[in-house]
């Protein structure tokens, strides 16, 4: 008897004793829905999914990799790049740590095992709060996750660009940094760079100002890349470092250098730097004469504004001074009040100038 008669006669009988449970129809399974893969998210999206899962005790599962650590601080090293470069004194550093002495850190760090040394970890971010709690002998609440280098420098780049925290010359050494090793497409990823243009404009600064000059500035807050650049243009011009590291040298030895916060030091260089080019433009041949030439271009005159006869109205002296030098008394008072009045609108008009100068330099760049 072949199958299907057999078949045929069991289910036959089984209605004849009335015993068809056997032969009832098993239902099929309902289609499961399917679902899209989620992307894969980066280091830094996966550290604030997993905090956020804690932090609002969610059912779902938490990445195994990503669950916070306590990590000796001896065993964190730094990232393959600095970012917080010309750090000359990190003020906000006890603050954090009477934070955390008070309060525990309450944001974990990332790091990954160290590629190099057994038993360590190598900091992505957090390099701020693993010294504050080095400071306080304990340990640091970490999440450890693997990485590429290519990732741990994007995360690293990523966490500073949320926070906002690094100055315009920082940005530019860490890009520098990075350079030397990745491509051009991980170092925009890494410094927020919406182009790689601006990767060009950022490692340009590290290039044409002297190292030795920027640490003595320092991190220079609050100076951004139109300052930066104008002293960039004129260390170019041949012998104006050489001289400026000597005006330098006398500032320290007096003291007053290191009494001056960082950012005045910029104004320092900015100034010095900027009349150099537009007084100058050339430097005397030797040491002695560049100093004297230095002490000229900061005092010299230059007619600015002069009447139909030809009389001087008004100089300049050096970079930064206008004087009025109208020789009728009540002309010059009425004329300074006159300026005064118009000042604010005249400083609106240059902010404008200035800004469609800097999109035209960007543009041609």
């Amino acid at each position: 008897m072949n199958d299907k008669r057999k078949k045929n006669k069991s289910k036959l009988s089984a209605i004849m004793t009335g015993n068809n449970a056997g032969a009832a129809r098993t239902p099929e399974p309902e289609p499961t829905e399917t679902r899209p893969k989620p992307r894969e998210k980066s280091a830094v999206g996966r550290l604030g999914a997993a905090l956020h899962s804690l932090t609002e005790q969610r059912a779902d599962p938490v990445d195994p990799s990503l669950i916070i650590k306590n990590l000796d601080a001896k065993l964190l090293l730094p990232s393959l790049a600095m970012d917080r470069a010309f750090e000359l004194v990190d003020e906000e550093l006890d603050s954090l740590v009477d934070s955390i002495r008070n309060n525990g850190q309450q944001v974990p760090v990332l790091v990954r095992p160290h590629p190099e040394r057994d038993g360590f970890y190598q900091i992505a971010y957090g390099h701020r709060r693993v010294k504050a709690c080095q400071k306080l002998d304990i340990a640091v609440r970490a999440v450890v996750e693997e990485m590429s280098d290519e990732q741990l420098v994007i995360a690293q780049g990523k966490e500073n660009e949320e926070r906002k925290n690094l100055t315009y010359i920082q940005q530019c050494f860490f890009a520098a940094q990075l350079s030397k090793t990745f491509t051009r497409e991980v170092v925009a990823a890494a410094v927020g760079a919406g182009d790689k243009t601006r990767v060009s404009k950022l490692t340009s600064i590290i290039r044409r100002v002297p190292n030795d000059l920027i640490e003595s500035v320092g991190s220079a807050p609050g100076i951004g890349r139109v300052k930066w650049e104008a002293v960039a243009k004129a260390c170019e011009i041949d012998g104006v470092a050489t001289r400026l590291r000597k005006s330098l040298s006398s500032l320290k030895s007096s003291g007053k250098w290191e009494a001056m916060a960082s950012a005045d030091r910029f104004a320092w260089l900015h100034d010095s730097a900027v009349a150099v080019e537009v007084v100058d433009g050339k430097l005397s041949p030797s040491d002695a004469d560049a100093i004297k030439s230095r002490a000229k271009g900061a005092n010299a005159k230059a007619v600015l504004l002069s009447s139909e006869d030809g009389k001087p109205l008004v100089e300049t002296r050096g970079a930064r001074t206008f004087k009025i030098v109208w020789s009728d008394d009540a002309q010059a008072a009425a004329f300074s009040q006159f300026l005064s009045a118009k000042m604010e609108t005249l400083l609106e008009e240059f902010k404008r100038e200035e800004t469609q100068r800097q999109d035209k330099v960007e543009e041609n760049s």
